[in-house]
């Protein structure tokens, strides 16, 4: 007999089905937990990030705690809070793959659960101004803010034909929805998990040029913080991004990042080793780098940063959705990613 069925709307939820115990979950756009006997339940997620202790956490379940629903702490959980929740009967799952439900009818646990499925979506070709617009689309949309077709092509520095033909191949995707309001297009983002995806997938920082070197600093801060002063100096466009990034957002791990990892947009003549050049990055092998610079022709990585400060360090950093987009290729990338996700999510 079908077992029940976890349905989720977080972006490193698989969309194809995956089993924990008798438990099947899948990703979808709506939170729901439905038995096999017709009984459906809604599904309030609580994200850890929003708590500053367990206790926050737990008092934050039990309100949440109500008829016809049930709460599932879903995100980065920290390792030292997960005791607290087994012992308060708390069902969580951890973007590392741990998972720990205890539900009316059901009590599942799973230790990798999620970390080997690949995902497969339908093509969405995003190339060039397709890609800033779908970004724009995603960072308007974060802020609660009414997107018009107008107000994305100003936002993403594109032609209003530019804008339209994107928001256009996005529907057609399912993705966002149009109606026409008096002389505006109003756009609606319908799922922004799966287009948040595709721009992860699409656009990756060190897909296209790269250059890796070497910058004198104290820590990857301080390291960020020169970059950054370098390339005002140098009247290039930069942001800080993947995990260093994180950091000036608020997002702290246990170590530093290997290599600090920026977006530059220089002029259009200049290569990757130029560019370099003109930072003053020593060359080195990409082993010893503690910096990795990826050109930025579509502007996709600067778009929208924002000088961020962290105790002493000031420096340059992309916008949260571009540093969730970029964090998915480091080391324990998904985790810090459900750490970012949560700051940029809460107006969806």
């Amino acid at each position: 007999m079908p077992g029940p069925k976890l349905t989720l709307n977080l972006p490193w939820i698989a969309g194809e089905p995956e089993e924990i115990g008798d438990l099947v979950v899948h990703r979808g756009r709506e939170n729901l937990l439905s038995y096999d006997d017709g009984i459906t339940l809604d599904v309030r997620i609580v994200d850890p990030v929003r708590s500053s202790t367990v206790e926050s956490l737990l008092d934050e379940i039990a309100r949440q705690q109500g008829a016809g629903r049930v709460v599932l702490v879903a995100g980065a959980v920290p390792v030292e809070w997960r005791g607290r929740l087994r012992d308060g009967a708390a069902s969580f799952i951890d973007a590392s793959g741990v998972a720990e439900i205890e539900w009316p009818r059901l009590r599942v646990r799973a230790r990798r659960f999620g970390t080997t499925t690949q995902r497969r979506t339908t093509a969405v070709p995003l190339q060039k101004s397709h890609a800033l617009v779908a970004q724009e689309l995603l960072i308007v949309a974060s802020g609660g803010v009414q997107l018009t077709i107008g107000g994305i092509a100003e936002g993403a520095g594109v032609s209003l034909s530019s804008a339209s033909r994107t928001v256009s191949q996005l529907a057609g995707h399912g993705l966002v929805t149009r109606h026409r309001h008096g002389r505006e297009v109003l756009v609606s983002v319908v799922d922004p998990v799966q287009l948040a995806e595709h721009l992860a997938q699409r656009t990756p920082w060190g897909r296209r040029e790269v250059v890796w070197g070497y910058l004198w600093g104290r820590n990857h801060l301080d390291v960020a913080a020169r970059l950054s002063a370098r390339a005002d100096a140098a009247e290039f466009e930069v942001a800080i991004t993947g995990r260093t990034g994180a950091t000036f957002l608020g997002v702290l791990g246990t170590a530093s990042p290997s290599a600090v990892r920026c977006w530059v947009n220089a002029r259009p003549s200049l290569s990757a080793l130029q560019i370099a050049d003109a930072l003053d990055l020593d060359e080195v092998p990409k082993a010893d780098a503690n910096v990795g610079v990826a050109v930025d022709a579509w502007r996709v990585g600067v778009h929208r940063a924002e000088l961020a400060t962290l105790d002493e360090w000031s420096a340059k950093v992309a916008h949260p959705v571009r540093v969730w987009c970029d964090l998915h290729t480091e080391q324990r990338g998904s985790e810090f990613a459900a750490q970012v996700w949560g700051a940029i999510s809460h107006a969806w």
